[in-house]
């Protein structure tokens, strides 16, 4: 679930940069999950590692800490290449984030 605490700070609660922010994390986000997918398929572990990170600062932004922290773990295990078959568990909670993020904020997320 998202929380808009960081970006009511950051921006002095100005609804149209909240506004503006949120629509590019629903844009890169999925350009994010597209790279996560991509790279596992490929099993380019380096890579899936890399977006992991970029995905996990997106998360962080809009206040979605504990998907962040599963993205770090994730970024970790891929740096080390340990654990791999974990990986796709990792994968699966994060397009599933992804999903319920992009529709929260679509259904109309409370900006006050």
């Amino acid at each position: 679930m998202i929380n808009l605490n960081y970006l009511k700070v950051n921006t002095d609660n100005d609804v149209t940069m909240i506004t503006a922010l949120l629509e590019m994390y629903k844009s890169q986000i999925q350009v994010q999950k597209l790279g996560l997918q991509k790279a596992f398929d490929e099993k380019n572990w380096g890579e899936l590692g890399e977006v992991a990170h970029k995905a996990k600062n997106s998360f962080q932004i809009v206040g979605m800490q504990d998907e962040a922290n599963n993205l770090q773990q994730l970024e970790i295990l891929c740096q080390k290449e340990q654990d791999i078959h974990l990986y796709k568990d990792f994968l699966d909670r994060f397009i599933v984030a992804c999903d319920n993020s992009v529709k929260e904020i679509e259904d109309g997320i409370d900006l006050s």
